[in-house]
């Protein structure tokens, strides 16, 4: 179905309009050698080995005088050297159109995406150990209008399907429908409101769920001066779930906050970012998960071509149905050094440490990971016609 969409739409968007397009091709290539000393992240009976990840990118872009077209491809390479069975090739393709009208924007993303779920683990499951094969195809129109110099109101829809390899996740399909209304109070003021529903139904061998989850939040962002700046949003969310199983049906409802907030700082040395964030999504095992985190990322400026960075994140994972179930604890630390050897090749020296701690289960784990990557943009050529 999404494989078909992509080549209609290429077709449509080869032939529309009469103005000059301009029509590009670029590329990109990342190869990276790792070794991590705690691959599957066990508390016990630690297992290390030596990672080695690539994934090619070739980008096709065509542009007019008010519309914007782009479809990337590629596959990510993944092996191991003792734990071949978590070897991988994983190809993506991603299409995302843009009109722009006098006051009305238009916007189309679509996405074919195969990835490992021990990609997302510290996000989703929490489990490194199952090596499951997730396929993700998703559409994403968009629309926004300009209502008066400074009154905006937009409107967002999501469809997307996933589908795991294996019977240890559940298969979903997700809908969403968010619009919000912006306006500009004044030069350093921007403040709204956001209005969202989603739908997530999951099945599985043993169950099946289905969740509703609305959100109401004020937005907000201000300037205070040309290198500081803060923006966020909280409100209220509202959850109905029902699950059914060989026992019968469940159903479950819960109230909660949900809040976004970060400040930045953009200097001509130094910057920073400190996010702080309340929110809940559905997992790849079918449950609602509720996440709350902290991140901070810094990046200093050593000499024109030398530059240090700091990501650092914890992050609190709870089910958001049930008070009791475990919650998981995942803290991230990463520095690295970053060096651009030419306008189109940057080397990059990095370290990781992660940990894992579920406090029901009493189970405490970590890893030391080092990376050599290298990033090389090929820039491909631009043609007129």
């Amino acid at each position: 179905m999404y494989k078909n969409s992509f080549v209609f739409l290429l077709a449509g968007i080869t032939t529309s309009g009469c103005y000059a397009a301009e029509w590009s091709l670029s590329g990109s290539v990342n190869p990276s050698a790792e070794y991590d000393d705690n691959i599957f992240m066990r508390d016990e009976n630690r297992q290390g080995d030596y990672h080695f990840q690539m994934s090619p990118t070739l980008v096709a872009t065509r542009k007019q005088e008010n519309s914007e077209s782009s479809l990337s491809l590629g596959v990510r390479v993944d092996r191991y050297e003792a734990s071949q069975r978590l070897d991988q090739e994983n190809p993506f393709l991603r299409f995302n159109t843009q009109l722009q009208q006098e006051r009305a924007n238009w916007g189309l993303a679509l996405s074919y995406v195969e990835s490992s779920s021990r990609n997302d683990a510290a996000d989703d499951t929490g489990d490194f150990e199952t090596n499951s094969t997730l396929t993700t195809s998703s559409i994403s129109p968009s629309f926004s209008y300009q209502l008066t110099e400074r009154d905006t109101v937009s409107l967002n829809a999501n469809y997307a399907e996933k589908e795991s390899s294996t019977s240890d996740f559940s298969n979903s399909t997700n809908k969403s429908l968010s619009s919000s209304w912006q306006h500009q109070f004044n030069e350093r003021l921007k403040g709204g409101v956001s209005l969202s529903a989603s739908n997530n139904k999951s099945s599985s061998l043993s169950n099946s769920t289905d969740d509703d989850t609305y959100n109401l939040s004020l937005t907000s962002e201000y300037k205070f001066s040309e290198i500081w700046a803060i923006n966020g949003n909280a409100g209220v969310r509202q959850l109905d779930s029902r699950q059914t199983n060989i026992l019968g049906v469940t159903e479950n409802s819960n109230t909660g906050s949900s809040l976004g907030f970060t400040v930045s700082y953009s200097g001509e040395v130094d910057s920073a970012n400190l996010s702080l964030s309340r929110s809940i999504s559905p997992s790849s095992t079918g449950e609602m998960n509720e996440q709350e985190k902290i991140s901070l990322s810094w990046s200093r400026k050593l000499t024109e071509t030398l530059s240090s960075h700091i990501n650092a994140s914890f992050q609190t994972t709870s089910s958001a149905l049930d008070e009791g179930a475990d919650k998981r604890e995942n803290i991230n630390f990463s520095p690295s050094l970053r060096w651009t050897l030419s306008p189109d090749t940057k080397l990059s020296l990095s370290y990781n440490y992660r940990q894992q701690k579920e406090s029901n289960l009493g189970t405490r784990a970590s890893s030391n990971a080092i990376m050599l990557a290298v990033s090389y943009d090929w820039h491909g050529f631009r043609v007129a016609r």
